[in-house]
Order: C-alpha cells, then sequence, then structure tokens
C-alpha cells in the first residue's frame, strides 16, 4: 500500500489517513501519513508503565532538520493554536504502508528514508533512517517526550523533568514516570531545555475535546554525513534497543510473514484482515485478550466474545482461544461477564446483559473449531449453568427470566446492551425489557446448553434447558412479530412494543439455532436490505424513523447522539451476509452477492485507518467513516463472515450427539 506526492505530501488528504503500530501489549503508535499529529492518540510510544496503570503518551514524534550547503530543510508537519501549519510534509515524495510505515522525503537530489516498528512484547519504538546523499549534510533530531494519559493533554509547559546525557543517548523521567530511553546509533546529542508550545489537535478540536498541547524538548542529536548512510534511534521504557535494530526488524518482519500464512489463503482481503486482526490480539500477564479498538479502547467482554471466531478460530488460533475463554471465566460474577476491562487495573464493571450470552456463542464456536470436549467439561461448563441459572432467577441490573421464559432486564440510568451510548445521565437508547437480540441470543444458549448437558450427560440439565427452549421458541414470534410491518419489533416493554425497525431482529437469522419461519425470516431480511444495509454496515435506524441521525460529528452530545440513531455499524455485516447466505439456502448466487456485499470493504482498507476497518460510517452516502479507525469486531466479523460465507470454509462440528431438543 503506497501513497505518492499527491496524497502524502497534500496536508488536508494526507491527515485523514492513519497508520498504526502495536507491540501485543495494547500498547501503540499511530499518526498520518502527512506526518501530522491529527488526535492526543497519536505519538512514537504509547504504552502501559512497566509497573502497570493506564497507556500514556511518552514520545509525541522526532523532527528532523537537514541541512545541505547552508541551506536547512524542515521536516516537521505540525498545526498550531493560532491555525499556522508547519508544512513539512511537502517534501514528502512517498509513504509506504507495508512491511512497516515507511516515510520518504526528497529534499534537492537527497532522498531520507524514515521507517518505523514496535518491537514485539515490549514498549519500544524503533525509527530506523537511511540518508541517500552524494555530498556532505548534516541531520538534526529533535524529541517531542510527554507522560500523561493518551485520554487527555498536557496543557502545563512547566514539569520538571530531569534528564541524563551519555553521548548518543537521553534518559528522561517525568516526576511519577517511568524512564524513557531515547539513544541513535550515531552523532551526538545536544542538551537543551525547551517546549513545543501548543500543538493542536483537529481532530479533537472538531470533536469538541481538549485539542492543545505542550510538549518537552530534551534536547536534539546532531549528526554529519559525507555521503549518506544509514542509522537508528530508538523509543523504549526498557533502556537502549537500538543497537540491535536490524536483528528486531528482521524478527518484526518474519513474525507478520507468520500472521499473514494463519489464514492459508493468497485471497488479498483475507490477507489483509489478518494483519489487521493481529493488532488486536495482546498478551498481558501471560494471558491472551482482545483489545476492543485504537486507539482509545480497552478490552470490552461483548467485543471479545464477537471478535473470537474471527481473530482466532478462523486462523488457527485455538490455544489463545482457549486462553479467552478461560480468562473471562475467572471474571464471571452472578452470572454475568465484564463488559468493560480497565487497562488501569481498576474493577471490572459489570452493567451488560448480552456479554454473557455472548460468551455462549463464542464457546460453541470454540469447540465447532477444536472438538476440545475435555476443557470446556471442566472449566467451562460449570460457568455455562451458573449463567443460565442467574438469568433464570435474577441477577443484577434488572436482568432476569419472565413468566414467558424470555429475558427482560433494565435498571434506570444504566446501558446495558451493545447500543450503549450514554451522555452524563442521558441514556440516549436505554432498550429497557425484552430486546430482540437478547432473546435470541437467549435461545441459542438454551438450545446449546441442551445439546452440550446431553453430550456430558447431565440428564437434568439436559431436560431444563430443553423445556426452557421450547417455551423461547413459542413466545418469542408471537411477542416480537409486527403484523402491519413484516419484521420483529426491536423491544418489548410491559406488553409495548417499539416497532422502529433496528438491525437487531438480524441475530435471530444469523445465529445458529433458527426461531421464526422461513416466510418471516425472508421478511426480516428485506425489511433490513431495503432501509439499513449500507455499503459499509447496517444503519442502526431506519431513515424514514422521526429520531434517524444521517450523520456522525459535532462535540460528544451530538455524537452519541447519533451513535445508535442511524448511524451505520461496520460489524453487522458479518451477521447480515450470514443471514443473507443462510435464507437463500447457501445458493451460488448467494455467495455471488455476498461477495459484491463486502467488496467496499476492501477499497476501505486504503481511507482512514489504513489496512483496517473502522469502527462505524455515517448513515449516508458518501457514508464517512468515524469514531475508532481500527476496530476489533469490524474486522473480526468481516473476516470471519468471507472466509465461512465466501471461501465457504465453515467449520464440521464433531462434538453435537444425537440430540433434540423436542425429544
Amino acid at each position: 500500500m503506497r501513497f505518492g506526492p499527491n496524497l502524502a505530501g497534500d496536508w488536508e488528504k494526507g491527515a485523514e489517513k492513519e497508520w498504526l503500530l502495536t507491540n501485543g501489549l495494547g500498547d501503540y503508535a499511530g499518526g498520518t501519513i502527512a506526518g501530522t499529529n491529527t488526535r492526543r492518540y497519536h505519538g512514537l510510544l504509547i504504552a502501559s508503565p512497566p509497573t502497570g496503570g493506564g497507556r500514556r503518551l511518552f514520545v509525541s514524534k522526532v523532527q528532523e532538520e537537514l541541512t545541505v550547503e547552508g541551506k536547512t530543510y524542515y521536516l516537521a508537519a505540525n498545526e498550531l493554536a493560532d491555525g499556522y501549519r508547519q508544512n513539512g510534509n511537502i517534501h514528502l515524495v512517498e509513504f509506504i504502508l507495508e512491511p512497516i510505515p515507511t516515510f520518504v522525503y526528497r529534499l534537492e537530489d537527497i532522498y531520507l528514508i524514515k521507517e518505523l516498528f514496535m518491537v514485539h512484547g515490549e514498549a519500544t519504538t524503533i525509527v530506523r533512517y537511511k540518508l541517500e546523499a552524494n555530498r556532505p549534510c548534516s541531520l538534526r533530531i529533535y524529541p517531542l517526550v510527554n507522560d500523561r494519559s493518551h485520554h487527555s493533554v498536557n496543557d502545563s509547559p512547566s514539569w520538571p523533568f530531569d534528564k541524563k546525557i551519555e553521548k548518543t543517548c537521553v534518559h528522561v523521567n517525568s516526576p511519577d514516570g517511568p524512564t524513557v530511553t531515547l539513544e541513535a546509533t550515531t552523532g551526538v546529542f545536544k542538551e537543551m531545555y525547551a517546549w513545543f508550545h501548543n500543538m493542536c489537535y483537529p481532530h479533537e478540536k472538531e470533536r469538541g475535546e481538549e485539542h492543545l498541547e505542550h510538549h518537552f524538548i530534551p534536547g536534539f542529536w546532531e549528526m554529519e554525513f559525507e555521503s549518506g548512510g544509514e542509522f537508528a534511534l530508538s523509543a523504549s521504557l526498557h533502556g537502549s534497543r537500538v543497537e540491535q535494530y536490524n536483528q528486531l526488524y528482521e524478527k518484526e518482519i518474519n513474525r507478520r510473514k507468520e500472521v499473514t500464512a494463519r489464514v492459508r489463503t493468497q485471497k488479498p482481503l483475507c490477507r489483509e484482515l489478518a494483519r489487521a486482526g493481529d493488532k488486536f490480539i495482546v498478551k498481558k500477564n501471560g494471558e491472551t485478550g482482545i483489545i476492543a479498538g485504537y486507539p482509545w479502547f480497552d478490552e470490552w467482554g461483548r467485543d471479545t466474545f464477537i471478535s473470537l471466531p474471527g481473530l482466532l478460530l478462523v486462523t488457527g488460533m485455538y490455544e489463545e482461544a482457549r486462553q479467552v475463554l478461560a480468562k473471562y471465566a475467572r471474571y464471571e460474577q452472578n452470572g454475568l461477564m465484564p463488559n468493560f476491562i480497565p487497562d488501569d487495573g481498576g474493577e471490572p464493571q459489570y452493567n451488560t446483559v448480552d456479554a454473557s450470552l455472548w460468551y455462549i456463542q463464542a464457546v460453541k464456536s470454540y469447540l465447532d473449531y477444536t472438538g476440545d470436549m475435555s476443557f470446556i467439561k471442566t472449566e467451562i461448563y460449570p460457568i455455562l449453568k451458573k449463567i443460565i441459572q442467574s438469568y433464570r432467577v435474577g441477577t443484577d441490573y434488572g436482568i432476569v427470566m419472565d413468566a414467558d421464559g424470555l429475558i427482560t432486564a433494565g435498571e434506570k440510568g444504566v446501558q446495558l446492551t451493545w447500543m450503549d451510548a450514554k451522555v452524563g445521565e442521558w441514556v440516549v437508547t436505554p432498550r429497557h425489557g425484552k430486546a430482540v437480540e437478547i432473546n435470541a441470543l437467549w435461545y441459542n444458549a438454551l438450545y446449546f446448553m441442551t445439546l452440550l448437558a446431553g453430550c456430558i450427560g447431565d440428564q437434568d440439565a439436559r431436560k431444563l434447558y430443553g423445556e426452557l427452549a421450547l417455551r423461547v421458541q413459542e413466545k418469542f414470534p408471537t411477542t416480537f412479530w409486527c403484523v402491519r410491518h413484516d419484521y420483529l419489533a426491536d423491544v418489548v416493554f410491559r406488553g409495548e412494543r417499539d416497532e422502529r425497525l433496528r438491525p437487531n431482529q438480524i441475530f435471530a437469522l444469523s445465529l445458529p439455532y433458527r426461531l421464526l419461519s422461513t416466510r418471516q425470516e425472508k421478511q426480516v431480511l428485506n425489511a433490513v436490505g431495503r432501509h439499513l444495509y449500507t455499503p459499509f454496515g447496517l444503519r442502526t435506524l431506519a431513515p424514514y424513523e422521526t429520531d434517524y441521525r444521517p450523520g456522525y460529528f459535532g462535540d460528544r452530545l451530538s455524537r452519541d447522539g447519533a451513535y445508535h440513531q442511524g448511524t451505520a455499524w461496520a460489524w453487522l455485516i458479518g451477521p447480515y451476509v450470514s443471514a443473507y447466505r443462510r435464507v437463500h439456502k447457501y445458493s451460488r448466487p448467494s455467495r455471488k452477492v455476498a461477495t459484491r456485499m463486502l467488496a467496499p470493504f476492501f477499497h476501505h482498507l486504503f481511507d482512514f485507518g489504513l489496512a483496517s476497518i473502522a469502527e462505524i460510517y455515517d448513515g449516508e452516502h458518501p457514508h464517512t467513516p468515524r469514531g475508532c479507525p481500527y476496530q476489533a469486531w469490524s474486522v473480526a466479523e468481516l473476516l470471519r463472515v468471507y472466509v465461512q460465507e465466501v471461501l465457504e470454509k465453515r467449520p464440521k462440528p464433531q462434538w453435537v450427539c444425537e440430540t433434540n431438543i423436542q425429544s
């Protein structure tokens, strides 16, 4: 993936395309192809301190000045508070994304090539330079250092940073932070005590967030070259790593090749999605986890379980999937799985009605792919039984099975489903009562548990779950079906139906066990396809509804007010395509249609968060990508559905016993 000077060298165009590096720990580096930082989340080293805690910005960027025959070229690209721009991006002639982000600058007949990569498994970023010149020149490189949460900005240029200089190396400490070591393979580091004032982040300004920041400059490297050369510098929380930069580079390139090989296909979209998915897979304290999205999300239970089949199972990472299921089994509390696990070590939050049900679906997918009944029986099955029991008799947040067998949930001021936008005390889409996808998940959990209990030999549980599943199967259509619309209500609360057309009903078609007649399935698919389908996912509300919001922009109140009120979500393309193929009985024409549905995402890989899939898109043309540029379940569901529905490489479960819930 390469971009020329018409894009990389153009401020407006280049600033809209972002690159991202990760290290398998949840740490990251990121910016734009124009070299400018447009978000407070952009930086060269953003990591959790070795002692623990949330991710922090330690190094914002490094800025180069090249002098040749008395003329100095400034390569910095920044926007300042007054709107003034340092436009070093005009010297960019190419940006190359793979195998690692590479900036190519041309200055007269001299080329400066700047490559970036992170060391997997540690908080280290390496910058490798190649200077191609046939005459003497000198180079200065200024590091911009900080120490603050990646969710905030540093608006005070008076922190007492300490520093220690050793030839080509500088160690920088903030009052309570770790030591950041910056070292180059050549030149000399010269001390200065200065600040870069009022760096402006346009994306944050547009979002109504804090957008001005000051960075500490401890000094600069000065280097002299007779006719070019190669060198590198490192920014690390683990001491100097720069001497091994070539070995570290080769190791990272080989690791990336292994990632691509996991999908065992030459299809370009699959290979790109495998590389994209790898960024979300992290290992902390020896256990695998899934980051919900970069740059601002942490681990979310719901997102993890929805992403697990696409990121870990279709790629053959069965051991990592096993670790995820085992880890979350330990987090279970009153039958609930965590909604959110903070990266700062805080207590998990459990305000979710669907995470536990998605966990059961993830267990089923794991069993379908691996047949690992021993692990499920000994470590997971008791947790699954506790979840079912808790939902039956009632648990936190008003989650309980009603007399008709359906799940109802809701507590004032608390958002419980995936449509979870909340501003202050305003829950935008509360969905209290019986939500359609929750009960589709509940039925599928009961059906699966009936089969699983039968295989394990737990006959009492098998009988109970089978009876409950039959009750839900009977009540679901009569409770949710809207005769005048020929689709499913979104929520039923105290007998009143919310009949606004939303995408949540698609799960009644896409989940493994069916709840509707063939005619009803076709009618639901028709309604969703006509009014909610877009090239980049499903709208969260039909355009003809009074609360419909066509775009996601403005301040936080405006954005969250549109989050689930018309905004299209990419991850929903997965269940939609699965439902489409199933309703059309997996015919050859339906496979072609599925291929066409996924094609726009291949082109999207060249936009916004490069080589990844965004979280959301505007509901109307041109469906501008918004929200998180790198979203785990967007990538995961696209990869899963491509492999299962287009390549038709579905698992062939060997564990299922000859059990019918009606017997």
